[in-house]
């Protein structure tokens, strides 16, 4: 598989096409490169092969999951030890990736580095919303014009800033009424 550029920066490095069960993106940020989401399966090795096309792993910082979902942290592990990526989560699902078990599903249990605790969180450039669904520490990341929302549904969102939304399932260019 070759890696999409979907933007400035910002690249889809997995994907259910690929035969992971949710997304996976490669992001620029002012610090070096965040991989968002790990793709949904326990070995993402094309993840990781992909992320490894764009950038070096010196240049690698952070994995954020945007929820303990299996579909979004399934992988996390793999990445974490494959690439050296220090893995980001909310507290409110951060137990549930040290188990291994988020919403009844098993995949291989991994620590966090960090652990985000407020609703609104900086890294970098980076800022990081806690939604509070589908899990009570889901999570979206905003990148300048940018939205990474998981697998948190999106309503009414400030239209004149969001321009893209890339979620764990799809991604798409806002329009002036919504998506």
């Amino acid at each position: 598989m070759t890696v999409a550029r979907l933007g400035t920066n910002v690249y889809l490095v997995g994907s259910r096409e690929q035969g992971n069960n949710g997304n996976s993106y490669l992001v620029g940020f002012n610090e070096g490169f965040v991989i968002i989401d790990s793709g949904g399966i326990s070995d993402p090795l094309n993840v990781a092969r992909n992320v490894l096309e764009v950038v070096s792993r010196k240049d690698l910082k952070y994995l954020i999951l945007t929820s303990c979902i299996p579909d979004a942290a399934a992988g996390a592990k793999f990445l974490a030890e494959t690439l050296g990526v220090k893995l980001l989560i909310h507290e409110l699902d951060a137990s549930w990736v040290r188990k291994g078990n988020c919403m009844g599903i098993e995949y291989p249990p991994v620590s966090p580095f960090m652990v985000l605790r407020g609703n609104i969180e900086k890294i970098g450039d980076l800022l990081i919303l806690r939604t509070g669904t589908p899990t009570k520490g889901s999570i979206m990341t905003i990148k300048g014009d940018y939205l990474f929302s998981g697998s948190s549904r999106i309503s009414i969102l400030d239209t004149k800033r969001i321009k893209y939304v890339f979620g764990l399932y799809e991604y798409s260019r806002s329009n002036k009424h919504g998506f």
